[in-house]
């Protein structure tokens, strides 16, 4: 039997500044309790730096403001640290082509499940279609391990966006592959976010591969200690991402991620 379609209440967006201006978005979601509907958290986003933006204030307790983006933790509805959950659109399917958005679902889901698996997550994604008045929309409810780290956020964005253009019946590796060699197109020009992820992927291979074989032994088990107080002022907007990681850019801040036993 299929479990029935979580309730969601949107509300809360508003003008953020980012580089990107079209194409796929994400919003965390909140809950009062797990009987209740999902409620926007944070406004939707291109980019994943503002979702890590808003763990980091909700776990030290504070707020974060930038590039007009706002997480106040006293004011703002709570994110949920025992899931990972996301609301995910893109309006530029609004309309006839919405079929076709929501067509790409059993493809992402696939790309997830593989990574979920190697990486040895307790729960794997699930996704629920849901209205938005924007555009076509899916609910992911996926393990607390995708927020464990900043990097880990990162990642999990770029694999939902990577996973609706993922060939079911292939694997992890030859998605990851094709994403590589820029054989997988997602948008037109710079503009549309996800234009970049086969970039990403390139740049940010040894990661991946890092984190697809150690999963979360990469980091600190707890989830505080990934986002101590000292990231603000250590370019925590900028530099946690997948290719900052492999790029070893945190290294001075959270050295545990990059211990002789992980990464040779």
């Amino acid at each position: 039997m299929s479990k029935a379609t979580p309730k969601v209440k949107f509300g809360g967006d508003y003008h953020t500044a980012q580089i990107y201006s079209l194409g796929y978005e994400f919003a965390f979601m909140s809950q009062k309790t797990k009987k209740s509907a999902f409620e926007q958290a944070t406004p939707f986003v291109y980019c994943k730096d503002f979702l890590h933006d808003a763990i980091w204030a909700f776990l030290n307790k504070t707020n974060v403001a930038i590039w007009s983006f706002k997480y106040d933790f006293k004011k703002d509805k709570p994110l949920l640290m025992d899931r990972t959950v996301l609301c995910f659109r893109n309006t530029q399917f609004k309309g006839k082509k919405e079929a076709d958005f929501h067509a790409m679902m059993g493809s992402c889901l696939e790309f997830l499940h593989l990574a979920e698996v190697q990486m040895g997550f307790d729960n794997l994604t699930e996704i629920y279609q849901v209205e938005n008045k924007d555009g076509p929309c899916w609910l992911l409810i996926g393990d607390a391990g995708w927020q464990l780290a900043p990097t880990m956020i990162s990642l999990y964005t770029l694999f939902i966006r990577l996973g609706c253009f993922h060939k079911e019946g292939k694997s992890l590796e030859e998605t990851l592959k094709r994403a590589e060699k820029g054989s997988i197109k997602i948008g037109k020009d710079s503009s549309y976010a996800g234009n970049n992820d086969c970039k990403y992927v390139k740049q940010g291979r040894k990661g991946i591969d890092i984190i697809l074989e150690h999963g979360l032994d990469v980091f600190h088990p707890d989830l505080a200690d990934n986002y101590p107080e000292s990231l603000k002022g250590n370019g925590l907007h900028d530099n946690y991402g997948i290719v900052n990681f492999t790029a070893q850019k945190p290294k001075k801040c959270v050295p545990h991620w990059y211990r002789k036993e992980i990464w040779g």
